[in-house]
């Protein structure tokens, strides 16, 4: 084989040192090649390794921030229906306001402003039609929240006395007394907002209904039956709420007989 790359390299007129040295030169390449292809293998399979490890590592700590997260679950859990209960009397009880209650100091003060805005302007056009008397139609409005308050102010008296028995015998704290005790009171006013508006109201409501027409005496009906109601359920908030009229001014219209504002009923003793 020698003999004969002798003598082609003879007949191609190249040098045989030549030619041996790029053997030499070709294999000493191919050497390092391979030497550099394993050691890449090496490093390839070294990764590997790693990567094994790493996504094992990290497979454990999944697993353990899954547990955990479980576990925190499991305790929200058991602490929202430790609290729920509690929650749910609170929101009933007035300490914390819900937006599902139809009843809310949010729900009254908007029921207050469509009566003010909306319905009595209707009704006031139809008596300053008829020539009604605008005092005696303030007079009616405002006995009616008062009287509305008077009634509710009565039946929790009741319920006082129901409870300062209970109070005496159960073994229950006061808290939780106050807390049922106001919890009587919403079923109460939920009873109420869900009663026809006229069968709260007495008849005959006003002391001579006769000198009125039957239009009028409609329409006094219906502003004295939405006004009682109303007031029904603002007396029976926590606290008890009540059109401000002490600090009420008709301005130009004589006929805007309701307050823009209603308050608390402590806030307008203080006052």
């Amino acid at each position: 084989m020698a003999a004969e790359l002798e003598e082609d390299t003879k007949s191609m007129n190249i040098p045989v040192s030549q030619t041996h040295a790029e053997i030499q030169t070709h294999q000493k390449n191919l050497y390092e090649a391979r030497s550099a292809l394993k050691q890449k293998d090496e490093e390839l399979k070294s990764l590997k390794d790693r990567m094994t490890e790493m996504e094992t590592f990290y497979k454990e700590k999944l697993q353990e921030a899954r547990s955990a997260l479980k576990q925190k679950d499991e305790e929200l859990k058991s602490v929202k229906d430790r609290v729920a209960p509690d929650l749910a009397l609170s929101i009933k009880t007035g300490d914390t306001e819900s937006m599902n209650n139809p009843v809310s100091k949010t729900k009254l003060t908007e029921m207050y402003n469509k009566l003010r805005l909306q319905q009595w302007p209707k009704v006031k056009d139809h008596l300053k039609s008829n020539a009604v008397n605008r005092e005696f139609t303030r007079d009616l409005t405002q006995k009616m929240f008062r009287d509305a308050a008077e009634e509710m102010e009565r039946k929790k008296k009741q319920i006082d006395e129901v409870f300062g028995l209970i109070e005496n015998s159960s073994g229950l704290t006061p808290q939780k007394v106050k807390e049922f005790r106001q919890l009587t009171i919403h079923s109460l006013q939920m009873n109420l907002y869900h009663s026809r508006k006229d069968d709260l109201l007495q008849s005959p409501f006003l002391d001579d209904e006769a000198q009125y027409s039957q239009d009028v005496m409609v329409n006094f009906r219906l502003l004295a039956s939405e006004c009682y109601w109303l007031g029904c359920l603002m007396a029976l908030n926590n606290p008890p709420l009540q059109p401000d009229w002490e600090n009420h001014s008709p301005g130009l219209d004589a006929w805007d007989i309701f307050p823009r504002d209603i308050k608390s009923v402590a806030v307008m003793k203080r006052k």
